[in-house]
């Protein structure tokens, strides 16, 4: 039901096709970043030079190899092939002016 609230948010954002919607996303309000595990649906890619890892839930570290923009709202975007899911970050989603809603009915996100 929650992935299914995240695609239609992403859908009203214009964020739609087989790439992106074929990917689960899971909204994190701890996680550092937007993340991912591939690529395909990345623009403006470009290698990740910082010393920045990824900590999973195990305590251990993964590295970012790229990092991409999905769309205007989903910029610097973390890509670990290693990652086994994709996240959106709620607190990004905000820096980047949208407003996030949660209720019991779901979520609304608005850019």
């Amino acid at each position: 039901m929650v992935q299914q609230m995240i695609l239609t948010a992403f859908s009203a954002l214009g964020l739609q096709g087989n790439n992106f919607n074929s990917q689960f996303w899971f909204a994190d309000s701890a996680t550092s970043n937007h993340m991912t595990n591939s690529s395909s649906m990345l623009e403006n890619m470009r290698e990740y030079h910082g010393s920045s890892q990824i900590q999973v839930a195990n305590g251990g570290h993964i590295p970012i190899t790229k990092v991409g923009d999905i769309a205007p709202t989903f910029k610097n975007v973390f890509v670990s092939p290693k990652l086994s899911t994709s996240l959106i970050l709620v607190g990004q989603l905000m820096d980047d002016n949208c407003d996030v809603h949660f209720s019991r009915n779901g979520c609304l996100v608005q850019d």
